[in-house]
């Protein structure tokens, strides 16, 4: 297994303010993983690397880069910390990040990780990449599911969850059943939404779906859905 490499860390930022922060990047990489974090329904406060919702992220990050030692890792910070109704904001920031990559990187597969309000953004963009893994997602009942059409996704959720309670997606996991889509799921006993409690497990879970949508998206031709 070829070494991590874990080079000076790369920082860009967009003219909205959002920050694309490297965690590792090999030298010979079969793939990317961009790894975005929680926020609020509503708030135009800037976010901070120091707040929880960011620094929440950044083991799970390492933990991808660790096991996947060919994999390349960054994480974006968003510029607001809120959905703010249509996600504009965060959706903007995710589309400029994942710009950022195809260029640096062009033609690896891209597999994103979103913990909450963030895992709502990359289901929002599941048509765009090649892989979708949403940690506790935030996804209302009105939540759209038609980009999911063919979309690799894996939905790990706390049984424990206060914040955003499992039983919240159950509505939104209905719609995927009725219009015939098909997601891997698995629901963690014993941990809720910090993903502290059980932390191996959601870290390795996390990885584990990287790899394999990663891999599976080198056997899809380019102009393939979600390339």
């Amino acid at each position: 297994m070829p070494d991590v490499t874990f080079r000076r860390t790369q920082r860009l930022h967009s003219p909205d303010h959002a920050h694309l922060i490297s965690t590792s990047r090999p030298a010979a990489a079969r793939a990317v993983a961009l790894v975005l974090h929680g926020g609020r329904s509503i708030s135009t406060a800037p976010v901070r690397a120091a707040q929880v919702a960011v620094l929440r992220l950044r083991p799970v990050a390492w933990a991808v880069a660790r096991a996947l030692p060919d994999v390349v890792v960054y994480r974006l910070q968003l510029a607001i910390r809120g959905w703010n109704g249509d996600g504009t904001a965060a959706l903007r920031d995710a589309r400029w990040a994942l710009a950022q990559l195809r260029a640096q990187y062009p033609g690896l597969p891209i597999v994103l990780v979103g913990h909450s309000m963030g895992a709502r953004t990359c289901l929002r963009l599941a048509a765009e990449v090649d892989g979708v893994v949403a940690l506790a997602p935030w996804v209302p009942v009105e939540e759209p599911v038609v980009q999911l059409r063919g979309a690799r996704v894996r939905i790990l959720h706390g049984a424990a969850d206060r914040w955003v309670p499992e039983a919240t997606s159950h509505p939104y996991l209905a719609h995927l059943a009725a219009a015939g889509f098909r997601v891997d799921r698995t629901v963690l006993e014993g941990t809720g939404h910090s993903m502290l409690a059980r932390w191996r497990d959601w870290n390795a879970l996390t990885a584990q779906a990287v790899d394999a949508y990663a891999t599976a998206a080198r056997d899809v031709p380019a102009d393939q859905p979600g390339r």
